[in-house]
């Protein structure tokens, strides 16, 4: 089987561009529709409708180049060859790619429960309990402790065989199934992805009409000199009257998803091949789509790490230009006040007023001007010592 990593853009671009999708999405056991999807998310172009009939009518049509897309270099395609594909016969191998029942075969429902898996066993206990169901309309389900069925008392036998034929046939794929009940949804899953899965019935709602035992009780409450005290609450009927139809779906993942139920031509019973081929396409979507999600988190993180080493990288600057105006201004304001005391000691030597008390003085402020300086390595013990603290209040 050819590796994953040897399908690129430019590889798949020059595929869709020398053949029709329809032809090309076999290679890679997919419908055309997917290999559409791939393209599209992918920046590769296709050719637009009519140009495999100009192809075909001797016409050399010009083919759309492939754009450049930087977020997609060194990227190799979340694609691998299908291992049924003939190349000897690719019709053959694209109806074998896009008929479920070739890929999977025809699922048999038995027409009674036997063996039943370990989940359905536990739901065909939980679902018959009398008490305990509140739905009102009168569906059946416990989601965190059973397999997700949504049903009618009625509906149930049916559901149960319908869910173990199921839940066998996608064991056989590989798949597991397993209730969640932090989640309180049931899951299949392959490998590292999972996705939801639940069977329930479609009740069908129609307008109520108020009975006349209703009625009664209405006139009742109206009659009543406590009708509105505690405990005389008004007799309100139900808006709508629901009807069970018999009619089971099969829902598989939340986005993207798919549903399978019954039509008037076809009974459920006979489309679990297509549920079980659409739950392994799901899945097989859903991980590209995950991947597709990681590699632009990686991207985005990357350019984050970039964004970030930058924003440090100028805050760091931008304090060392303050470290150096400070500096600057501390050297500038040192030889500032050395001129100055050089400037009073020629104005003492020139009048002959040069006394020791200001010479004392002169040393002193050089040394201050010394500890300005940042280029002198000089330290004032009293500027540069701790702040001194307070004794208090005397009491």
């Amino acid at each position: 089987m050819e590796s994953v990593a040897a399908i690129t853009r430019e590889s798949l671009y020059n595929e869709v561009w020398a053949e029709p999708v329809s032809r090309v999405a076999p290679r890679y056991g997919i419908s055309g529709v997917a290999l559409g999807k791939v393209c599209r998310k992918h920046k590769i172009p296709l050719p637009p409708r009519g140009y495999w009939a100009k192809i075909n009518a001797g016409h050399s049509p010009k083919k759309i180049p492939l754009p450049i897309a930087r977020e997609f270099e060194n990227y190799s395609l979340p694609l691998s060859r299908s291992r049924t594909y003939d190349p000897n016969n690719p019709d053959a191998s694209r109806k074998k790619a896009t008929t479920a029942q070739e890929r999977i075969g025809f699922v048999d429902v038995p027409e009674r429960l036997e063996s039943p898996h370990p989940l359905i066993k536990k739901a065909s206990k939980r679902l018959r309990q009398k008490s305990g169901w509140d739905n009102y309309k009168g569906l059946r389900s416990a989601p965190g402790e059973i397999f997700a069925f949504e049903v009618t008392r009625d509906a149930i036998d049916r559901a149960l065989l319908i869910g173990d034929t199921l839940i066998k046939a996608l064991e056989r794929q590989g798949m597991k199934v397993w209730v969640d009940r932090e989640k309180s949804c049931t899951l299949i899953g392959l490998d590292e992805t999972s996705l939801t899965i639940a069977i329930s019935e479609h009740v069908a709602r129609s307008k109520h009409e108020v009975t006349a035992t209703e009625k009664k009780a209405i006139e009742r409450w109206q009659r009543s000199p406590n009708r509105w005290g505690t405990g005389y609450h008004y007799p309100r009927p139900p808006d709508y009257d629901h009807h069970p139809t018999g009619k089971l779906t099969i829902s598989i993942g939340g986005y993207p998803s798919r549903s399978w139920g019954d039509t008037p031509k076809t009974p459920l019973e006979q489309r679990l091949h297509q549920v079980v081929a659409g739950a392994l396409d799901l899945i097989a979507e859903h991980r590209i789509r995950a991947e597709e999600q990681e590699r632009r988190r990686l991207l985005w993180q990357t350019e984050k790490d970039r964004y970030d080493r930058q924003v440090e990288l100028r805050k760091q600057e931008l304090e060392q230009l303050e470290e150096l105006k400070v500096s600057a201004t501390q050297w500038l304001e040192a030889e500032r006040l050395r001129q100055y005391i050089d400037a009073v000691e020629q104005v003492a030597i020139r009048n002959a007023e040069l006394s020791d008390e200001l010479k004392d003085w002169i040393s002193w402020a050089r040394i201050k001007a010394d500890c300005m300086d940042p280029l002198i390595a000089v330290s004032d013990a009293i500027l540069d010592g701790p702040e001194p603290r307070s004794p208090g209040y005397y009491y």
